[in-house]
């Protein structure tokens, strides 16, 4: 019987200390613990790490997580792979809330937290979007700012037609090339945005 741990985050961005902490506490070591960096949106079955220790996985041992949500965002996906750890006598511990699957109670417990998790997340998800069609409503324009100011763009076209390069023009605006590119590209005064 042996115990792992898993930890995941989403992008290169963040950082899984805190749960690799979390999980040294508990006394696995480092070489027992699989890390993912991926959206948790990915099925498990379809994360790198997640699927090279289901492979590892015994019958009789232990599966360790800091918190629910580093195992899967979608309730149907979590409890998915709560069913092939049972399945498959393997024991999955969820260190945050405390509760093994081992029991009928652990399983109860973490099949409505997943539930709660995904409404959550639905519930921010709806609200984000009714901010947005407000600011819209509201004539508030959404995305990226523009690069460039309107006297920008119209210093980039006069030195673009006294024969200064897109690289030239990029340098002395402090842009990328590709933005000078968009602006002095053939109809490109026809282009809504840049």
């Amino acid at each position: 019987m042996k115990r792992y741990g898993y930890a995941r985050v989403s992008t290169e961005g963040q950082t899984n200390d805190a749960q690799i902490l979390s999980l040294l506490r508990e006394g696995l070591s480092d070489d027992m613990i699989t890390k993912d960096i991926i959206s948790g949106g990915v099925p498990a079955l379809s994360r790198p790490g997640m699927s090279s220790l289901l492979k590892t996985l015994e019958a009789g041992d232990s599966l360790v997580a800091a918190k629910l949500d580093r195992l899967g965002r979608d309730t149907v996906d979590v409890i998915g792979l709560i069913r092939i750890l049972n399945d498959r006598a393997i024991n999955l511990r969820i260190l945050n809330i405390g509760v093994e699957t081992n029991t009928p109670n652990g399983r109860l417990f973490l099949t409505i937290l997943a539930a709660f998790a995904e409404f959550e997340r639905e519930i921010i998800k709806e609200r984000t979007i009714a901010g947005l069609e407000a600011a819209r409503a509201a004539g508030r324009k959404l995305g990226r700012r523009p690069k460039l100011s309107g006297r920008q763009k119209d210093h980039a076209l006069e030195m673009a037609a006294t024969g200064s390069t897109n690289g030239q023009i990029a340098d002395v605006l402090g842009v990328s090339v590709s933005t000078i590119q968009r602006l002095t590209a053939p109809n490109a005064h026809q282009k809504a945005a840049f």
